[in-house]
């Protein structure tokens, strides 16, 4: 009987340990795919959180491209509406300048033409003498009402 259980002992017991070494060898196969699909999943990892910071600089970049864009756009803008500004102010001042010339000649025009009209009336003797008359019955009707 021994002999017949380590006749059919030896044979289980090598199938078993066949069995055994190849779960061992899949299981230490299995481990070592773990262990690489982990370190695939911290390089995966690794690349994504490097694109996304990339992405991040990119967005970053353009940003301040933009921002600085429209910086100089605005400046542009103030300067161009500084330039009109100073046209403008200059227009005004010219027009200013020529409407007080254009009114000085006016009034001295009227001034010259008053003064013409004066004298004239001055030298009329015939007016002159009719403003005599007048002050000499203004002064009798006076002098006339304080007698009475």
């Amino acid at each position: 009987m021994y002999l017949l259980k380590r006749y059919l002992y030896s044979p289980i017991k090598e199938i078993l340990d066949k069995r055994a070494a190849h779960v061992n060898s899949e299981i230490d196969e299995a481990e070592k795919m773990r262990e690489e699909a982990k370190e695939l999943k911290a390089k995966y990892q690794n690349k994504l959180k490097e694109a996304h910071n990339e992405a991040q600089s990119i967005i970053d970049r353009a940003e301040d491209r933009a921002n600085q864009k429209a910086k100089n756009i605005v400046k542009e803008a103030e300067k161009r509406a500084e330039n009109i500004k100073q046209k403008k102010l200059a227009e005004i001042e010219k027009a200013k300048k020529e409407t007080m010339a254009e009114l000085r000649n006016k009034v001295a025009s009227m001034t010259i033409l008053a003064t013409n009209r004066l004298i004239q009336e001055q030298l009329d003797e015939d007016k002159h003498q009719v403003m005599i008359d007048q002050f000499i019955d203004q002064l009798d009707a006076e002098k006339l009402g304080e007698i009475q």
